[in-house]
């Protein structure tokens, strides 16, 4: 059950930020910028980014979330959960190891980064601004990490599934006049998750 009053087993993170529109609002457009704006990595590597750092965390609702969204692009759930377990073995690219090596350092011991670290993503053939691509994502989740456990937002299968494919389909990007109509919406999607419950 969430920490706050006005949140619900059924909240999901637009519960937390339209509570504070002036300064958590700007997040919609950064988060769609740095997740589906023009970058060496693809969608799918960048959900798997979201995915990864949040399985790290063990925060439920983004890992679930974005595990999903991750899945719509294409990629294989599984491939994210051997990500965490150990990123020499799992089966991705061996040029993407060195990125979530990175990512891995930046959540867990950021403080430990060293010279080192960025070289061995230089090596593998990625250059600084894709780098800084992979940080910007890393930073993103462990805000929203921290955001959506502070409050104790977990969320369960069927928000998952459906705020996954509510990203992929649209993104991250929220219209103004939302707010104006949250509780309707609401409503509506408490009918579609209750679907995925079945």
């Amino acid at each position: 059950m969430p920490f706050f009053k006005h949140l619900d087993d059924l909240s999901d993170i637009t519960d937390i930020t339209f509570n504070d529109r002036k300064r958590l609002g700007p997040m919609d457009k950064v988060s769609q910028r740095i997740m589906r704006g023009k970058s060496t990595f693809t969608s799918v590597e960048k959900e798997m980014m979201a995915a990864y750092v949040s399985g790290l965390n063990a925060c439920s609702f983004c890992f679930g979330s974005h595990k999903i969204v991750a899945q719509q692009f294409g990629a294989n759930p599984k491939i994210i959960e051997k990500l965490i377990d150990n990123i020499e073995t799992a089966p991705v690219e061996n040029k993407l190891k060195p990125i979530f090596k990175y990512l891995k350092k930046l959540t867990l011991s950021p403080s430990e980064i060293v010279q080192r670290d960025v070289d061995l993503v230089l090596i593998a053939g990625w250059f600084e601004d894709d780098l800084y691509d992979a940080i910007l994502i890393g930073c993103l989740f462990n805000f929203y990490n921290r955001l959506l456990d502070g409050h104790g937002v977990r969320g369960n299968k069927a928000i998952y599934q459906f705020g996954g494919q509510h990203l992929h389909k649209k993104g991250y990007s929220v219209p103004w006049f939302i707010g104006l109509i949250k509780n309707q919406i609401k409503k509506s999607n408490l009918k579609k998750i209750k679907t995925f419950n079945k």
